[in-house]
């Protein structure tokens, strides 16, 4: 709607996780390191975290897009009420395996089955399972599970955990210690610093075909990180708000002013973890 006022050839701030518009942070460096190597070194277990609207998903995205040929992805998105019965069922629907009984034994003999062929011609297969903290127990054990299809040399399943910090507590939990030692790489996803939001906001608008300084004035940065404490959707929606209200008022570049405004309807939108706070305020206990 607004695009062509600005000079841009698409939207910038989508909130849909686009690897188009990814911008490397480093954390978010590491973080996809992490995921590239635990994949294609075959590690096994490879634990993501990060507070909502970090950019875990679009990592994801990122490394899923550019895994090589050969590699077999089955992604789990939503895990809201998911037992351990629905987990394999989803598992082999992903990865295109016919089951002759909803059972565990026959998705598990299935499934070990085809990691074995595909282990034979040298390709890989990737278990993509986000949003794990909604996971029970029982359904994190019957993961734990499938990462004992291996070999005595290859481990047959790639198992990639995302989620939010909570994850890092359910996992705690001495009934999960032995999924807990199984995994091998681990990386939290932190939100942007201070310093990286105008280089997060300048990428996107530059992927759009735009320029920072022909829309957002000196100073907006700092705006940006009071109103999302650095966070990658926050920024995102704040950008998306403030350029639609600037369009209404043919405003251009934007007005500080203008973008304080918007941001003052974010503040609800803020982590409520106190820790978090703790962590991005420099107070005792951090």
């Amino acid at each position: 709607m607004y695009e062509s006022f600005f000079g841009l050839r698409e939207p910038a701030f989508s909130l849909t996780p686009s690897p188009r518009f990814l911008w490397l942070s480093e954390t978010h460096e590491e973080g996809l390191a992490s995921l590239y190597y635990g994949v294609e070194a075959r590690r096994g277990f490879v634990l993501l975290t990060g507070e909502v609207g970090a950019g875990k998903t679009t990592l994801l995205r990122a490394v899923i897009d550019d895994l090589p040929a050969g590699t077999s992805v089955a992604v789990v998105f939503n895990t809201a009420g998911l037992d351990s019965l629905d987990l394999l069922e989803l598992v082999a629907r992903d990865l295109q395996i016919q089951v002759p009984a909803r059972n565990k034994a026959s998705y598990i003999i299935a499934i070990n089955e085809l990691l074995l062929r595909r282990l034979e011609t040298g390709q890989n297969t990737v278990l993509i399972i986000d949003e794990a903290q909604n996971l029970s127990p029982s359904a994190l054990e019957e993961v734990r599970l499938l990462s004992n299809l291996e070999t005595a040399s290859d481990k047959l399943l790639q198992i990639v955990l995302t989620g939010q910090p909570e994850l890092r507590d359910l996992l705690a939990r001495p009934d999960l210690r032995a999924l807990r030692q199984r995994i091998a790489i681990e990386h939290h996803v932190d939100f942007l610093q201070p310093e990286q939001i105008q280089p997060y906001l300048a990428h996107r608008i530059e992927i759009a075909g735009g320029r920072y300084d022909a829309i957002f004035p000196y100073g907006a940065d700092q705006l940006f990180y009071s109103a999302s404490l650095g966070c990658p959707r926050l920024v995102n929606q704040l950008a998306d708000r403030s350029l639609l209200a600037a369009y209404s008022r043919q405003l251009r570049p934007i007005p500080l002013a203008l973008i304080e405004q918007k941001a003052k309807g974010m503040q609800d939108m803020l982590p409520l973890d106190s820790s978090f706070m703790r962590r991005n305020s420099g107070e005792p206990g951090s």
